[in-house]
């Protein structure tokens, strides 16, 4: 006994080393051999209608005298897994705080691996539970189905902040100067809220993240290789922006009010109500957000070489405000046991106002500044959303089988204009020439509609297939005006006005079957999607239409090695179709040196995409990847060497490669510590024959972001979270070094119905975006600061009926992301 006694301490000490080397050393792997057991028990808990019932305790008891074994927690799926360490007779124990419990004898044999269990269905209980509440706390970050997500809805650091804001504070996740969202380094995602695709170019969805309430949001899901189910769009994965959902009994709610000052001051406050009582569940919320914010941009470019050189040194200060109005109201009706209709109606309105201003020196290489252009740039910003969703969901038996139908409708509409006011002046302040007034309308209005329908059939506990169908058309109708001041009149100027029409209709089909066979899991996709695209620019009477059928396979195979050890490996291919905005010919005017034109003959781009990860303790997630593009869309800038004027376009450049090594390492210490750290090392190499100007680059780059979470007492706790960014390359810009240091405190009270979240962002204001390229005859640098460094303070208050949650509701919907100008 005194030997095993000791053999049991030696084994408890080696796991702790490990767990210790692994937070030293997060590039080294201590592999450890894992008690073998018997068999793991699989199953599911559900209550009477079928519903999952997540964070349901399972507890396994030796059926002879019902001593205790040990416990699992389900998944927001209700799948729990317990392991038996010897053949038997055992009871399974379903319990959780408002249900009466289930129970179910279960046998484990020596020739079983895994056991399938029967459902374990939990019912109500028919008394009150009073005042007793039920929290869970999720970690910061975890990976889940092949996906790291981000837990942000109890974050004093999300508290207050917008979803931009919480979202380039997400691993691997970066937004550029232009508002271009990049993941795991790669640009080409598809944004999603609430699993719909969003169809917005950058700049308005930029927007549209900006003026959003993060204290709506629940998690971000970051998908680099998701499986065929989703639309085959986004070459560098998908970012899915999950809102919260009241899942209580009765009739509560919570408000949040938010104030923040960096350089201009800044305001979030929202309200949540909800409804459930019997089958019906009604449910709204409405935001405000009021938020100002300041940008600074210098831009250096010489043009030329030797004497002739000619030096633009520019320095541009935004002043941005943001007003918005955002509205959710729905309704949830449980038409039988097995059947739900669910209808949501939503709505966005914004009001914006941009005072730029711009002051570029002109000068020779190593020269006095010999002429001065100043612009200055006052733009409007009214931008409405609105969208109908309406859902069936019908669980058929209590198999698993499943039959989801959705529609959903949305209107875009973008009233921009902007005035250009731009004077010349010589070297000692004196007018050149004439100043030059222009006036940008940019209206366009998006209608979109999409169908879909997905079924569900498992053949038995290891194996299902799921098939559906989706139908999307989207049509961007954009006409936009250049004018001239002319004697104190607006003149149109034909030759740089355009209204352009794009029509695009997707429709795609898919099929997923998967199959767990002892400690292999394998699942395999196929999406065949049918695009038809015309894009009409009625000005220049130019029409491009194409009409293509891809295919787009998915596998993933997952091995259980042993019991703390397991090996994932991945294929899919995705798609990458040029946004609207980027499509439209029309010239967009910065200044009389700078313009940005879209490319109207641009075509999709294809990725294929590989991943192996190794799963270690259930914890730490090692996965290597691979990804290459062929004609990949990136921005590329011309420059005229005779007029002086740099444009900006969109092209299909080159080839992409990205080799990827990430690792995602939580650790905790008991209740009072938990962290977590994601490390992305990648290289991303560019190739292209182009005449004249070659491109061949590539370039190693480090990503690190490190959350970590301290509870002091059961009231009280503090989180900060650190990132970093190597220098790293993308085509043919060179981005520079980035770190910042974030700070929260939580502290709630009242019962814990309420909450006070102080945090301050980039600390050190240390977050600058440098870019520069030398390329071809460009030589380029610029400075970029945003207003990074930010206070806020956040109230949250709940209200109503806070007791345990019920079911889960179920609205699954899917679509909206590419939207033109």
């Amino acid at each position: 006994m005194k030997a095993l006694n000791t053999l049991k301490k030696t084994n408890k000490i080696r796991q702790y080393l490990v767990v210790g080397i692994l937070g030293l050393f997060p590039f080294s792997v201590t592999s450890l051999k894992a008690q073998e057991q018997t068999a793991t028990i699989q199953g599911v808990v559900k209550d009477q209608a079928e519903h999952p019932v997540d964070l349901a305790t399972v507890s396994l008891l030796k059926a002879a005298d019902s001593s205790y074994v040990r416990s699992a927690y389900a998944d927001e799926k209700g799948v729990y897994a317990i392991p038996a360490d010897k053949e038997g007779k055992y009871i399974l124990v379903a319990s959780m705080m408002g249900y009466r419990k289930s129970y179910q004898p279960i046998i484990v044999s020596t020739e079983q691996r895994k056991v399938a269990a029967p459902d374990l269905v939990l019912h109500t209980e028919a008394q009150s539970l009073g005042e007793v509440t039920v929290t869970a706390q999720l970690p910061p970050v975890q990976r889940k189905d092949g996906a790291l997500v981000v837990n942000v809805e109890n974050s004093a650091l999300a508290a207050g902040n917008t979803a931009l804001d919480i979202l380039q504070r997400s691993p691997g996740v970066s937004v550029d100067k232009d508002g271009n969202i990049s993941l795991m380094g790669r640009q080409g995602v598809t944004v999603m809220i609430d699993g719909k695709q969003t169809y917005l170019s950058a700049e308005q969805l930029a927007n549209l993240l900006r003026s959003m309430d993060g204290g709506n949001i629940q998690s971000i899901e970051l998908n680099t290789n998701p499986s065929a189910k989703y639309d085959a769009a986004g070459t560098a994965g998908i970012i899915n922006i999950k809102l919260k959902k009241n899942k209580v009994e009765g009739t509560n709610g919570n408000i949040s009010l938010s104030g923040g000052y960096g350089k201009t001051h800044k305001t979030n406050n929202s309200l949540q109500i909800n409804h459930k009582a019997g089958k019906i569940n009604l449910f709204a919320n409405y935001s405000y957000t009021n938020n100002r914010f300041i940008r600074d941009l210098g831009l250096y470019r010489t043009i030329g070489q030797g004497e002739d050189t000619r030096v633009f040194d520019q320095t541009l200060h935004w002043n941005n405000r943001r007003a918005s109005h955002n509205a959710r109201a729905g309704i949830d009706y449980q038409t039988s046991e097995r059947n739900t209709v669910s209808m949501l109606v939503s709505g966005f309105f914004l009001n914006g106002k941009d005072r730029l201003e711009s002051n570029n020196a002109i000068s020779g290489i190593n020269a006095p500044v010999d002429s001065f252009l100043t612009t200055l740039n006052n733009g409007k910003n009214r931008y409405n959303n609105t969208s109908f969703n309406v859902n069936n969901t019908f669980n058929i038996d209590t198999s698993g089988r499943k039959l989801v139908a959705e529609v959903d409708i949305s209107r875009f509409s973008d009233k921009t204009t902007h005035y250009y006011d731009n004077y010349f002046y010589d070297a000692v302040g004196n007018s050149l020439r004439d100043p030059e007034f222009i006036l940008n309308d940019m209206p366009s209005i998006i209608n979109i509609q999409t169908a879909k329908i997905d079924y569900t059939h498992p053949f038995n506990k290891d194996s299902k297939l799921e098939i559906g169908a989706k139908y999307g058309s989207v049509k961007s109708d954009n006409d936009m005006a250049f004018l001239l001041q002319n004697n104190g009149n607006w003149e149109n100027n034909a030759g740089r006005s355009n209204h352009f029409i794009y029509k695009e209709r997707v429709t795609a089909a898919y099929a997923i079957y998967s199959h767990q066979l002892n400690n292999t899991e394998v699942k395999m996709g196929l999406r065949m999607e049918h695009t038809y695209s015309d894009g009409n620019s009625i000005t220049m009477n130019t029409r491009n239409k194409r009409d293509y059928l891809n295919l787009f396979p998915n596998i993933s195979v997952s091995q259980k090695i042993a019991d703390n050890h397991q090996l994932g490996i991945s294929y899919s291919r995705r798609i990458n179709r040029p946004n609207y905005g980027n499509l439209n010919p029309f010239l967009y005017y910065v200044d009389p040196y700078s313009y940005e034109q879209g490319n109207p003959f641009l075509n999709p781009s294809f990725t294929n995409a590989y991943e192996l990860t190794y799963t270690l303790f259930k914890r730490y997630n090692i996965t290597a990847g691979y990804q290459q593009t062929n004609d990949m869309v990136g921005e590329v800038m011309y420059q005229n060497d005779e007029t002086n004027v740099l444009l900006l376009t969109q092209e299909n450049i080159a080839k992409e490669r990205v080799y990827s090594l990430n690792l995602n390492i939580p650790l905790s210490a008991g209740k009072v510590w938990t962290s977590n750290t994601n490390i992305n090392n990648f290289y991303m190499g560019y190739k292209a024959d182009i005449a004249n100007a070659p491109i061949d680059f590539g370039k190693f780059a480090v990503q690190v972001n490190s959350n970590h979470t301290f509870n002091i007492t059961e009231t009280f706790s503090v989180e900060t979270t650190a990132q970093y960014q190597s220098p790293l390359r993308w085509s043919i810009y060179q981005i520079g070094t980035s770190w910042g240091i974030d700070l929260g405190l939580n502290k709630s009270f009242w019962n814990k119905k309420a909450q006070i979240k102080l945090a301050v962002t980039d600390i050190f204001n240390t977050k600058p975006n440098t870019v520069h390229t030398d390329y071809a005859n460009l030589n380029v640098r610029i400075f970029n600061q945003y207003e990074s460094r930010v206070g806020r303070i956040t109230f949250t208050y709940k209200f109503g009926n806070q007791k345990l949650k019920t079911s889960e509701r179920n609205l699954d919907s899917s679509e909206k992301n590419r939207v033109g100008k």
